[in-house]
């Protein structure tokens, strides 16, 4: 396992802004040195900004969609040509999603969903697994969400991403374990978290209310329990509620909890019993 991020090379992915960045400016601080990936060129600009104003200049930039396995190839190649190794991959990157019902929700917006959130993360955690195993000591670090825990609606494809995140992750725990046990592998569960990932009109009321807890201060937690080896990481806004009412609750229970704490949130039109989604 990792004991410091001190000349640690680490791959970032969504670095241009929330936790990427976040994760950027705290593993800087740490002297690691950094692959900072995203598909906004802009946002990643200004990270590298904040990077230099703190006095750090080594980042590498890479633009990047980590939906497609061939830039995914090109962040690995770099990797490999600059240091010959990785000691840390961040699978951060993600998208909201539909923000919307399932009838309402379209096709391409549910694949879309799962080619960023979650086939993201099955391309880096297949292509970074030679590197990781390479190294002495490594770490493998899956973003999913509290979502990943309960089913939240108007958030059908997002939390299907999740799940499936979590599902792949627990999987590769028990499998690298078995051949490469010095990659530790975390899972990350964010709760609330004042990013950039709800931009839509749709929701910005859930964004008001739930999306509290800064970048800075979940993602200076995470670090700290990477190097505590805790595979499991829930931290955020309403995150322990939603972690242990999906352990301890009824499916029922569950169920009317959330409905009666998001109802407000329901966008009227989309909830009307002869909505378009539903006539043949």
């Amino acid at each position: 396992m990792l004991k410091n991020f001190n000349n640690k090379v680490v791959v970032v992915t969504g670095a241009s802004s929330g936790m990427g960045r976040s994760y950027a400016m705290l593993l800087a601080q740490h002297n690691a040195r950094l692959i900072l990936t995203d598909i906004d060129e802009d946002g990643l600009r200004l990270t590298n900004e904040a990077l230099v104003k703190l006095g750090y200049n080594q980042a590498i930039l890479m633009t990047h969609d980590v939906s497609k396995s061939t830039d995914w190839q090109r962040v690995v190649a770099r990797c490999k040509s600059e240091f010959g190794l990785c000691h840390m991959l961040i699978n951060n990157a993600g998208i909201e999603g539909a923000a919307a019902p399932v009838w309402v929700s379209s096709m391409a917006a549910v694949k879309r969903t799962m080619d960023v959130n979650f086939y993201g993360v099955v391309y880096g955690t297949r292509l970074f697994l030679p590197l990781l195993a390479a190294t002495e000591a490594a770490a493998l670090v899956n973003v999913s969400s509290v979502f990943g825990f309960i089913g939240m609606p108007n958030a059908s494809d997002y939390c299907a991403s999740k799940f499936a995140v979590r599902g792949y992750t627990e999987a590769l725990m028990v499998e690298l374990e078995q051949v490469h046990p010095h990659i530790t592998v975390h899972l990350v569960h964010p709760g609330g978290v004042a990013t950039e990932i709800a931009r839509s009109e749709r929701t910005s009321k859930f964004k008001d209310k739930f999306l509290t807890t800064s970048s800075d201060e979940i993602v200076s937690y995470i670090l700290q329990q990477i190097l505590k080896n805790n595979p499991r990481i829930v931290y955020g806004n309403q995150s322990g509620r939603a972690y242990w009412g999906s352990r301890l609750l009824s499916l029922p229970t569950l169920k009317k909890m959330i409905a009666k704490g998001i109802k407000r949130m329901m966008h009227p039109d989309d909830y009307r019993s002869d909505h378009k989604g539903f006539k043949l």
